[in-house]
């Protein structure tokens, strides 16, 4: 037997990054469970987690079902979806005694989509690759497809464990370069920076790139003290950032160096220092990259950053 059972956002109990919800969906049995589930998935979902508790996220469905395998044969949570203005999250876990009949026969996703089509139109879905392939395939079977996807390799690393980051020797970029911490007051230089970055990494084929919106999301990450700038020449030409947190990990993004700059060390020297000022707040640090982006891939494995999936987001 299973279920699928979906609740509002607002019956939940929520606390600020740092402590998961004491309580979900509405029983404390499920709270529980749900909490052990998200702590157990937390590096492969930091960005569900992190919209969860900034309240972007309003909807949450889980799934509860047998588990096969015999050293956990009590009921438990296997599945959660989490929407919210138009985002979608998969978050699924099968164990490697769950057998491919388990997996295509015994979950069928489907029944429940109407609902969520009913809470708000459908822009994004995005999460593991395993779980946005059950995720379309169910979708596809109401009809509905994607316009565009992208699949990008998602990296960890614990700084705790990487002795070599703890100095900046090495990682200094070229000679001259300045990394430090952005204020509010660089919303002006830092913009043209945010949009590059926008239009070329994260606005899907065929979209419209929007500035004002492009402005508000800088100047709110500005506020909140999680950008950091890098100057060269008495210019401002690379930027970087904090755009999600969970419970242990700080997910790093919006890294960007302007095109006549690139290849000089920067988006490196950005990383390690981004790194080193935040690690007494947190040690583990995520992200995902373009699998094409073979630039960035290299500097990310020279820091230590290590493969732990593969992750799609998706546009509809």
């Amino acid at each position: 037997m299973k279920f699928w059972k979906k609740q509002r956002k607002s019956a939940l109990t929520g606390r600020e990054p740092g402590g998961l919800p004491a309580a979900a969906l509405s029983a404390a049995a499920w709270g529980a469970e749900i909490e052990g589930f998200l702590r157990e998935r937390e590096a492969f979902c930091v960005n569900a987690i992190s919209r969860f508790y900034s309240g972007i996220i309003n909807e949450v469905w889980a799934a509860k079902m047998p588990c096969p395998d015999a050293a956990k044969p009590e009921n438990n949570v296997r599945g959660l979806l989490l929407y919210g203005k138009g985002l979608l999250f998969p978050v699924f876990h099968f164990s490697p005694a769950m057998t491919e009949k388990f997996l295509l026969e015994d979950m069928p996703l489907p029944s429940f989509f109407p609902s969520v089509l009913k809470s708000g139109p459908l822009h994004c879905a995005q999460g593991l690759a395993g779980d946005m392939d059950m995720l379309e395939t169910a979708l596809g079977k109401k009809g509905i497809f994607p316009s565009s996807r992208y699949d990008y390799e998602l990296r960890s690393l614990d700084y705790s464990r990487v002795s070599f980051l703890k100095t900046p020797w090495g990682m200094d970029g070229p000679p001259g370069l300045v990394i430090r911490k952005a204020e509010t007051s660089d919303a002006d230089g830092l913009f043209p920076l945010q949009a590059g970055y926008e239009q070329e990494e994260v606005l899907p084929r065929g979209a419209e790139f929007n500035p004002c919106l492009c402005r508000r999301g800088l100047e709110y990450l500005l506020a909140g003290n999680l950008v950091l700038a890098a100057e060269l020449d008495g210019r401002l030409t690379g930027k970087i950032n904090i755009n999600a947190q969970s419970l242990n990990f700080f997910q790093i993004g919006g890294v960007y160096v302007l095109p006549e700059y690139r290849g000089l060390g920067i988006a490196k020297a950005m990383t390690a220092a981004l790194i080193r000022e935040f690690a007494l707040i947190k040690s583990r640090y995520s992200l995902f990259v373009k699998k094409a982006n073979a630039p960035a891939l290299r500097v990310y494995e020279s820091l230590g950053f290590k493969k732990n999936g593969d992750y799609r987001i998706s546009y509809f």
